[in-house]
């Protein structure tokens, strides 16, 4: 049932990181074409480095949840491929945990945070005079569905774990082995299969 879950995740994750890469191309576009028209006439776009911060804030937030479910995140294995396959499931287990722990207490001081941003119409201390409100909430956004995203890879991993399901708890939790690496760099989608012919 759980694990129905996951291409749920991933496709939600999905949305959320595109969101967030349109954002930073966005952000990428706007900071250009400021520099351009700063150089070549001496005009600025006012606020174009205060918004391109939101933005990388966001887009950061929005691709949590995706290199979860992708593993992506920097891992310091040299001590762990070492061991044994039991251990290191406990220990991606464990590592969830804890990394839950740290997102939910990020995300609850958050939440707090934008309540009082609404509550008090915050409003940055620059030419914009941007409602922080507007930003943090797509920031927490981002860490609400990356806390929702962890919730499940932890039940995941869990039930597995108490099953002696290891290879789902690999899959799923477990660091990226070297042949994982190697098998998506070289992995053949049916488009580029027809773009080499």
């Amino acid at each position: 049932m759980l694990t129905r879950l996951l291409p749920i995740a991933e496709r939600a994750s999905r949305v959320a990181v595109w969101a967030g890469g349109a954002l930073l191309i966005f952000s990428a576009a706007m900071v250009s074409v400021d520099v351009i028209l700063r150089k070549l006439f001496s005009i600025t776009l006012a606020g174009s480095d205060e918004i391109s911060g939101y933005l990388f804030g966001i887009s950061t937030a929005f691709a949590f949840s995706y290199a979860l479910l992708h593993r992506a995140n920097v891992r310091i294995d040299a001590l762990y491929m070492h061991l044994p396959r039991r251990i290191r499931a406990a220990l991606d287990l464990f590592g969830l945990l804890l990394l839950g722990l740290f997102i939910g207490i990020l995300t609850w001081r958050a939440l707090l945070l934008v309540q009082d941003s609404y509550a008090f119409w915050s409003k940055s201390i620059t030419p914009l005079q941007t409602p922080l409100a507007i930003p943090q909430t797509l920031w927490v956004l981002g860490l609400v569905l990356f806390l929702i995203t962890l919730v499940l890879v932890i039940a995941v991993t869990a039930v597995a774990l108490f099953r002696g399901d290891l290879a789902t708890v690999q899959r799923v939790a477990g660091a990226r082995t070297v042949d994982e690496d190697i098998e998506e760099e070289t992995h053949v989608t049916p488009d580029s299969d027809r773009m080499d012919r």
